[in-house]
């Protein structure tokens, strides 16, 4: 045999990647949902790249893979409007298709399907349910094969997978597979009897309440939200810290990101506390972040600079320029710092709230990967872009603070959302079309601020635009790199801003304090709505840290497990919880 015979034999590196990707996509191994990284399916099938790449987009013509911008490929799901449909169009096509079959083939149908449901009761007997699930695939796949209908084979053929992968998902009581079993022996028995019309009937009825049964299982795992874990502050602090000394940080990162994300987390902000951790770490780990970063001054005057954050963490770069924003206010009454090179701060209270607590008047901005349309707009074009604001209230009271996103909601609500099982609030998130949705699975994009009048929360995340990028040379918002990307190895690059005002420098400290203390005691003293309460900026927050300071913060299960996971990989005492 020539060369070129050997090489029109051989099958090309992509078709074998593929055929491989999709029997373990078909088998289970690849659930549906899973994300599917082009390094690790490389790694396992022992190629380069670059064939895989060519699978992935071979199977996403297949229908097998769904993929978006700046994610990885994934497997695809099906929602319970597409199991009914399916179910709907197995009756069809495989009542018509047993009905040919006995038909034109009735004996060596029977014989075949008698072969099968020995080995189907084989698996059931050893609790094989993998097995099990490929031989149901099987007795299927023989009613076409015998059917004499080469068009109608090929139809189900182009179904199976999705058939199989269900089964694969949603087959796993011992109970329900041992009913099937018993249904697949009596359709086995109908065929060599040679009765079409109870073969159809029965056909008809399992394939009914096989997709009953998906659709049961499927509504129960959906609806059924996993309560999130308690974790007192002390020992969650201390976990980061290890977690992150594991990572390579320094000492400054470790502390600026504790201090950030336990701002968040004890004041109720889960959105942007400790839930980031696992996400923190990972950019550390992969290059995103820089563990150890040399942060600098570029320019200052005397009541302005410009920071470079070496790609430090957000956290480390705005401390930093808060740091330096009081000491410009302290010395000319009024300091402001651009941020560049910088990444996800977490809250931005944080660093207005630092400012206030130093005595003067504080304001944080940003801006950050586009996820929010604009008033009307069907396509992402500002990040969620804080505005955040806090001030001090005198000796023994609660510095005012205030901080929005400009949105409708952060997109760490979406997140926290998807983990918690939970629909977000209406007209506050869209789907590709900009159509409102709740079901967080769905968004694609956030709405501004403000329902029918969200150009004026597009307008205020102009202004954090405008001061996160203008005055530090950052990328705008639609120029950013993405948060939630599985490209964890590049710096993205953000602006931030921050503001401080000192009162000495103005009417003075003591009349700032009692108008701010006078101004909140007549909010929170005016009438209120029935059935409604009126709180001033800041008040649900300090009311949910005293209660967390008692029984700890909370933590979604999603990073819970990944925080065990890193402690395992890292061989550091894992993060102790006290329950949900």
């Amino acid at each position: 045999m020539d060369a070129a015979t050997l090489r029109e034999g051989t099958p090309k590196l992509s078709d074998r990647a593929r055929d491989a990707i999709r029997d373990q996509i078909i088998s289970g191994d690849l659930p549906m949902g899973s994300a599917l990284r082009e390094s690790e399916l490389a790694t396992s099938l022992g190629m380069s790249k670059i064939p895989v790449r060519e699978a992935l987009v071979q199977l996403e013509c297949e229908g097998m893979i769904t993929t978006r911008p700046n994610r990885s490929p994934r497997v695809f799901e099906m929602s319970q409007d597409d199991i009914s449909s399916l179910g709907e169009l197995r009756e069809m096509l495989e009542t018509e298709a047993l009905r040919l079959a006995i038909a034109r083939n009735a004996l060596p149908l029977a014989t075949r399907l008698r072969e099968i449901t020995g080995q189907m009761t084989e698996a059931l007997a050893t609790r094989d349910a993998r097995s099990y699930k490929l031989l149901d695939n099987v007795f299927h796949h023989a009613i076409f094969a015998e059917c004499g209908n080469v068009y109608l084979e090929k139809t189900h053929h182009m179904l199976s997978f999705r058939i199989q992968a269900l089964r694969n998902k949603l087959s796993r009581e011992h109970e329900l597979n041992e009913r099937s079993l018993a249904e697949h022996q009596h359709l086995a028995a109908l065929v060599a009897q040679g009765d079409i019309a109870a073969a159809e009937t029965l056909m008809r009825s399992h394939i009914r309440d096989t997709t009953q049964n998906y659709l049961a299982q499927e509504s129960a795992a959906s609806a059924a939200p996993r309560p999130p874990a308690r974790v007192m502050q002390a020992e969650m602090e201390r976990f980061a810290e290890d977690a992150m000394a594991a990572a390579g940080c320094d000492a400054p990162t470790r502390a600026a990101v504790v201090r950030a994300l336990s701002h968040a987390s004890s004041l109720g902000v889960d959105t942007h506390g400790y839930r980031l951790l696992p996400h923190y770490l990972e950019g550390f780990t992969k290059g995103r972040l820089n563990p150890a970063p040399e942060v600098r001054f570029l320019r200052e005057s005397a009541g302005a600079a410009l920071l470079d954050g070496d790609d430090a963490h957000g956290a480390r770069a705005t401390y930093a320029a808060v740091d330096k924003a009081v000491a410009l206010a302290r010395a000319s009454g009024s300091g402001a710092v651009a941020i560049r090179a910088s990444s996800h701060f977490g809250a931005a209270g944080a660093y207005a709230r630092a400012i206030a607590e130093e005595g003067l008047l504080g304001f944080c901005f940003c801006n950050s990967d586009s996820f929010v349309r604009l008033h009307g707009g069907a396509q992402k074009f500002h990040g969620t872009n804080p505005i955040s604001m806090a001030g001090p209230a005198g000796e023994n009271e609660e510095p005012w603070l205030f901080d929005m996103a400009t949105s409708a909601i952060p997109f760490n609500k979406v997140q926290l959302s998807r983990a918690l099982g939970i629909e977000l609030p209406a007209d506050t998130a869209s789907n590709a079309l900009g159509e409102n949705v709740t079901d967080p699975e769905l968004a694609e994009m956030l709405a501004p601020l403000g329902g029918e009048f969200g150009y004026k929360g597009a307008g205020l995340a102009g202004i954090s635009e405008i001061l996160s990028t203008a005055l530090s040379g950052a990328p705008l918002s639609f120029e950013l790199p993405g948060m939630i990307s599985d490209d964890m190895a590049t710096p993205r690059g953000l602006g931030a801003f921050v503001m401080a005002f000192d009162p000495a420098a103005f009417a003075g400290l003591e009349i700032f304090t009692d108008t701010i203390r006078r101004y909140r005691n007549a909010i929170r003293g005016s009438s209120a709505a029935q059935g409604a309460e009126v709180m001033a900026a800041g008040d649900r927050e300090w009311a949910e840290g005293k209660r967390r300071a008692l029984q700890g913060m909370t933590l979604d299960q999603t990073a819970v497990e990944a925080l065990t996971r890193f402690a395992q990989e890292k061989g550091i005492p894992p993060l102790e919880v006290v329950g949900s």
